[in-house]
């Protein structure tokens, strides 16, 4: 299907798509000036080594790299939309959002090699053991509680109860999927299993929000022994926000596909919809997040700008950190830890739970859609 004959839906629903390598190079163009004040491309440094005109021309031209990549991808996937078609320009869209990740991986291991080597130049290395500070302090913001979360409870109930009460006009032939132009291309018959379709996506997208949650609230809070209060309020500035804006799409990805795909199903909206509704929650995302990198950096590293001067380094842990953004070490009874390159958090590749995790959700994934598949 060439561009033409697609609908005003399909047309709205691509553009946002065609713009998905420019967002991509966009969040990962502003890491290195996002990322906290003792990290740089990955590497452990004191504060005062983001002053160095050296990693200061680094940052630019890793982010003037992956920005150049991400404008070109998205005049490539304008051109062939226009020349050649929607669908070509999907999988223009997506291949070019991977080679923008790629980009961006290879650029920050070409430098984080080169800000090893000022490192070792300059004498970099931690002033002696690892400090231990506790901060208590109630007047610090805090997460949102998990309990905030049963508002998917809500959602989900809501979309089972439209479901059934649309059931008597449900059509015989009832529509389950469409193409990337939001053309229906599949199809099911009319049954009361079909109305669980739009809560059960709903669950899982609940599930992977909740986990993010969840993630927020108990992962390790880094602690700078040097200036111990200070950290510790920017690192519960920025845990506060990212618990906010994890709920706040959370619910509207799932409210927004759920209730789509529902009332679609029963025949009250174009089910070519979905695919709109999907695409902007996931715009909503991307620039949602994008507005909270650049206010509060990470670990709340933008909050505050105080100790830039620092030349002291308490710890150096790049022994752990393969290739600056793998974290493995198994003396660290963490399981969720603050990224370095980066914004948020990843996993303590050490731990079993992660791997069992992945093996679990690897399983969900493959195993679901032909669970589907077999009961329509």
């Amino acid at each position: 299907m060439n561009n033409n004959s697609m609908g005003i839906t399909g047309v709205i629903s691509v553009i946002p798509l065609l713009l998905l390598p420019a967002l991509v190079a966009t969040c990962v163009a502003i890491v290195p000036w996002v990322t906290g004040r003792r990290e740089v491309f990955g590497v452990t440094v004191p504060p005062a080594a983001l002053a160095d005109a050296r990693i200061r021309r680094y940052r630019v031209a890793f982010s003037t790299l992956v920005g150049g990549v991400g404008a070109a991808s998205l005049l490539a996937c304008v051109a062939l939309w226009r020349l050649v078609g929607v669908t070509p320009a999907f999988w223009c869209a997506s291949i070019l959002s991977i080679v923008v990740v790629a980009v961006g991986f290879a650029a920050q291991q070409r430098f984080r090699r080169r800000v090893i080597s000022i490192k070792r130049e300059r004498g970099w290395t931690a002033t002696g053991a690892k400090r231990m500070a506790v901060v208590a302090d109630d007047t610090f913001a805090r997460p949102l509680p998990l309990w905030w979360d049963l508002v998917y409870v809500i959602v989900i109930v809501a979309t089972i109860v439209i479901g059934y009460a649309g059931y008597g006009g449900m059509p015989q032939r009832v529509p389950i999927h469409t193409n990337v132009a939001g053309v229906v291309d599949g199809w099911a018959d009319k049954s009361p299993f079909v109305i669980w379709l739009a809560p059960l996506t709903e669950l899982i997208l609940a599930a992977v929000m909740v986990g993010a949650h969840s993630a927020v609230l108990h992962a390790k809070r880094p602690v700078d022994a040097d200036s111990p209060v200070r950290s510790a309020w920017r690192y519960a500035a920025m845990a506060r926000a990212w618990s906010v804006y994890v709920l706040v799409v959370g619910v509207a990805v799932t409210a927004g596909v759920g209730m789509t795909v529902q009332l679609g199903t029963i025949g009250v909206l174009d089910l070519g919809l979905v695919g709109l509704a999907g695409t902007f929650a996931g715009m909503l995302a991307l620039v949602g997040g994008i507005v909270v990198v650049l206010f509060y950096g990470q670990n709340g590293s933008r909050v505050d700008a105080g100790g830039a001067d620092d030349e002291t380094m308490p710890w150096d842990e790049d022994r752990y950190w393969y290739g600056g953004v793998i974290y493995a070490n198994r003396d660290d009874p963490a399981v969720w830890v603050p990224k370095r390159f980066g914004v948020g958090w990843t996993v303590n590749m050490a731990r079993p739970v992660v791997w069992v995790g992945a093996v679990i959700l690897l399983l969900v994934v493959i195993g679901l859609p032909f669970a589907l598949i077999a009961l329509l």
